[in-house]
């Protein structure tokens, strides 16, 4: 096994687990129940940390994760009613309402 990634918020860890498990590389979270611990030991130990089983598959893993933490910013979607632009993030235009 080798450690892939280490991150403090256990969402995150659970959502690159499930990216990397639907490349067919197999991984283990370790640390997740270390949160309690916080302020009692060095903040770095109490992170989460994902391993991959397979050695082998380790530099894919990290090629994974690096791909999706540099995605890039989405562009603003324009508003087919008002042609407003809008952030990515809205699904009802903030000028007139329709949905975007």
């Amino acid at each position: 096994m080798k450690l892939v990634y280490s991150h403090p918020n256990s969402m995150i860890l659970g959502s690159m687990s499930g990216a990397l498990n639907e490349e067919g590389i197999e991984t283990e979270i370790r640390n997740d129940i270390l949160g309690g611990a916080a302020g009692e030991i060095a903040p770095g130990e109490t992170w989460i940390e994902l391993w991959v089983i397979n050695e082998a598959q380790a530099e894919a893993a990290t090629q994974r994760i690096k791909e999706i933490l540099e995605q890039p910013e989405r562009d603003d979607r324009l508003c087919n009613r008002c042609q407003e632009s809008n952030p990515v993030t809205f699904d009802v235009c903030w000028q007139c309402g329709e949905l975007v």
